[in-house]
Parts: structure tokens; sequence; C-alpha cells
């Protein structure tokens, strides 16, 4: 397992980098955010934990950029929250499709992080709810990148209701437009997909190809 962890104060680095090495990981370290996102494709790691408070906006970029597999890779994210998150935030973090999240570096909040290291996360902060699907895509027409909640999917037929964060970066898309970049979730197992507009109304309707 590849970890890559984007933090910049020296006391973060030095509490989590041997809790991730204990759990058998080869550690890289970034201390620039958007030097990471340059780089994520080479480094390919399996999983990312990012300190929020020193990138309060660019966190959210990043795992925007992951999760639609433009990249290459689609990492498990995990979040270190020195300071506490908004029901906002936290409803973002969940509609990005964030693995987990954990706001200390005691005792406690380390444990936690080697929960979803090790991928017992049964109680997990974005586990709820049984079968969860997500989709993030690359809009063809504009190349904006487009988050938001499947509403409704229907297995027999793969298809989705799917409501945008930002209608606006959706606006331009028709039935039967296609989508080539795209990455579909399920319980937090993704895979890259193609996809195919077949409305564009108060949401969209996508089948996957």
């Amino acid at each position: 397992m590849k970890a890559l962890l984007i933090a910049e104060d020296q006391n973060t680095i030095d509490s989590i980098v041997p809790t991730v090495r204990q759990a058998g990981a080869e550690t890289i370290v970034y201390r620039w955010l958007l030097k990471a996102l340059d780089n994520v494709e080479e480094i390919a790691p399996d999983v990312v934990v990012i300190s929020t408070a020193e990138y309060p906006r660019h966190w959210k970029t990043f795992v925007q950029f992951t999760k639609s597999g433009i990249g290459g890779v689609v990492p498990r994210v995990i979040l270190y929250n020195s300071r506490p998150m908004n029901d906002d935030e936290k409803e973002k973090a969940r509609s990005l499709g964030v693995y987990g999240m954990f706001s200390s570096l005691d005792e406690s909040g380390l444990e936690e992080l080697k929960k979803y290291l090790s991928g017992k996360d049964s109680e997990g902060f974005l586990l709820s709810g049984g079968n969860k699907f997500e989709f993030v895509f690359t809009n063809p027409k504009n190349g904006s990148l487009v988050t938001g909640v499947v509403k409704n999917y229907f297995a027999s037929k793969g298809t989705m209701e799917f409501a945008c964060d930002v209608p606006m970066r959706v606006k331009n898309l028709q039935a039967g437009d296609a989508i080539s970049r795209a990455t579909f979730g399920q319980n937090k197992i993704y895979k890259y997909v193609g996809a195919k507009v077949l409305s564009n109304d108060k949401t969209l309707e996508i089948k996957l190809t």
C-alpha cells in the first residue's frame, strides 16, 4: 500500500507518518497540496491523508480531481480535521466520497486513522445508510468537474438520477451527449465508466456505458 500525506505542520507530519508506516504503507509527504495534485498520477497512492485546516479550500479540489479519475487513480481519501467541520462541510465531504475523517492526534484519533487504513471502518464517518452510490464526471463540452448526489440508481438498467452540486456546470448537456471521463462508486469501491445523458431537467438522467 502506498500512502500520500499532505500537511504543512511538522507536528502533524511527525504524528501521522509513524502511524501510516505501522499500517505497512510506503509513505510520501507533500507540504504543498497543489504540488501533490500535479504529481498524484505519478505517485498513484492507494490512500491520501489531508490536513484540511491547512488547505481549507484546496482539499475539495484535490478530492474532486482524484474521484473523477482524471489523474488515473482513485485513492481512499482520509481527512484530518484539527478544526471541526460544520454541517455543510461534512455534507460536502460526504458528497465527494471522502472515505473517513479523524479530528485529533492523540491516541484515540490515531487509532481511528489506523481503522481507516486497515479498512475496518464499519463505524466510519461515511458508511451509514447501506448502499451508497457516488458519481463524478467531467463535462465533455466545457471540461468542468461535476460532483453531486445520486438520487436513485436502477441497477437492472444501469441508469441513475443525478442531482448536481452546481447545476450551471451541466446546463449545456443534452440528451444523447456522451461522457467519457467518469467514476462510479458503490460502498467506496470505484471504477472508471463511460456514460450517456438521457435527459437534463431538474436532475440529470444518466445511463452508464
